[in-house]
């Protein structure tokens, strides 16, 4: 009677688990983002052509898509003269400064997290969306965003860096796609 028992809910969570769907996310690297400060202007500007899969109103400006069921390693290369370094990202919810959403729930501030070259620290945004890149280096010029994208969601961020001599700070801000999971329990398709 056992053996039957136990064969029966053998037989029957195999056939349950063949009907789940376990997805495999590929990562991508898109290209890197390229910020350079412009000598004497007060401007950082992003160099990096935005992807061709972005909507027309985010193209340029180095809009990164993350298409659904992938994750994005996400680049960032500063060029500038040595007094010059990445010092944060704030990545937000919306797709313009002005109609941003910065408050992240767990859920959310997990999606993303930055370390350098070699990994050794792992940041995550904190409630406000905000990543702290000091704890990196103190002369940052290149660090990795990991973009889990399990959300659908377009995200507005800004990265900054500030100029150790003068004080001086600057931002950039191309936009961030994601096409979530797709149809593997995150959001919708594209």
């Amino acid at each position: 009677m056992k053996i039957k028992h136990l064969l029966i809910i053998s037989l029957g969570g195999i056939f349950l688990s063949s009907c789940v769907y376990v997805g495999v996310m590929e990562i991508k690297t898109p290209p890197d983002i390229n910020l350079q400060i412009v000598q004497n202007s007060g401007v950082m500007k992003i160099t990096t052509t935005g992807s061709r899969k972005c909507r027309v109103e985010n193209q340029g400006n180095g809009c990164i898509h993350i298409d659904a069921g992938d994750m994005g390693l996400i680049v960032f290369k500063l060029s500038a003269q040595p007094a010059w370094s990445l010092k944060e990202i704030e990545i937000c919810k919306g797709n313009t400064n002005e109609n941003k959403d910065c408050n992240l729930n767990v859920w959310e501030r997990m999606e993303f997290s930055a370390t350098d070259d070699i990994g050794s620290k792992i940041l995550l945004p904190n409630a406000n969306g905000v990543i702290h890149l000091k704890p990196l280096s103190e002369d940052l010029v290149k660090f990795i965003l990991l973009d889990q994208n399990r959300i659908k969601q377009e995200y507005y961020y800004r990265v900054q860096a500030c100029n150790s001599d003068t004080g001086e700070c600057l931002w950039a801000d191309p936009p961030i796609e994601n096409g979530g999971m797709g149809g593997r329990g995150g959001g919708g398709h594209d």
